[in-house]
């Protein structure tokens, strides 16, 4: 046994321990849980939403659910599969609630289209651009993983950054193997027309 693998081992025999004493009530060991998880899942959660404020609500949301529902982790996936799952789901559902308000909205206060105010999304984007690198490659990713829907963009996070396996990404999302398929190839065929010479392969 290498030392990475020791590793492996004593660090999933760390977090065992914290599951059992937070599933016991102890706030402590839920938030040694909750510190050492959370920049994975908000930065999975702002993938699929494109706004900081935003995914910092959901993912708090989606930690405050898995507290209350900590009991019910029985361990048959990993624990970081189980918070992807919620947090995931919190996100899609967010996104949903969105469409709906602005449908609303957009039915009940229409406005003329000089008054209108520049699109949120505009200006969220506006407001990344400053906080990224001045990378042109990162800049066009980033634009074109915008065109996609957020389920398709919760496939390209969960598959091919965070580089969950099929069969996890299909219980994270809810849905069969061939529907997580279906919108990578997709999400890639998308990726490759907006990008041209970056060959990105469906996993």
């Amino acid at each position: 046994m290498n030392n990475a693998e020791r590793q492996n081992i004593t660090e999933r025999n760390a977090e065992a321990g914290l599951l059992a004493r937070a599933k016991g009530g102890q706030e402590e060991a839920w938030a040694q849980l909750h510190r050492e998880h959370y920049p994975k899942i908000w930065n999975s959660v702002n993938r699929i939403l494109n706004n900081p404020s935003h995914s910092d609500d959901v993912t708090q949301q989606a930690f405050v659910k898995a507290w209350k529902e900590i009991g019910r982790f029985e361990g048959q996936s990993q624990f970081g599969t189980w918070l992807y799952r919620i947090a995931v789901n919190q996100s899609l559902d967010f996104v949903r609630r969105q469409r709906r308000r602005e449908q609303w909205l957009t039915f009940f206060s229409p406005v003329k289209e000089e008054d209108a105010p520049p699109p949120p999304d505009a200006i969220e984007d506006a407001k990344s651009s400053q906080r990224l690198e001045a990378d042109d490659l990162r800049r066009q990713i980033q634009a074109a993983m915008e065109d996609l829907s957020p389920e398709h963009r919760a496939v390209v996070q969960l598959r091919l950054i965070d580089e969950l396996s099929l069969a996890e990404t299909a219980e994270i999302l809810k849905c069969r193997p061939g529907t997580v398929n279906s919108r990578l190839f997709y999400a890639c065929e998308h990726l490759r027309r907006k990008l041209g010479k970056l060959n990105l392969q469906t996993p």
